[in-house]
């Protein structure tokens, strides 16, 4: 039996935690230096994010299943069956 996945919640959570991961990036860059400053940790912050979106589109629309897998094989393994 195939999954059925939710592309909504799976683009949501694919780009969400990648928006995490780039700001947590974006904060620690505009800690550790002065060079950062909090409109160029914004643009880091909304770039990675939309790249993350772009990714998951293509993922969810290309391949051989719909889990948004871009690596040309599913992700999710089958059944084993003794």
């Amino acid at each position: 039996m195939k999954p059925k996945v939710n592309k909504w919640l799976d683009l949501l959570d694919r780009a969400g935690w990648t928006a995490v991961q780039a700001s947590a990036g974006a904060l620690i860059a505009w800690q550790a230096t002065d060079q950062v400053g909090w409109q160029a940790a914004l643009w880091f912050i909304g770039g990675a994010s939309l790249v993350a979106v772009a990714k998951v589109v293509v993922g969810q629309n290309t391949g051989t299943d719909d889990t948004g897998a871009l690596i040309g094989t599913p992700v999710i393994e089958p059944e084993v069956k003794d």
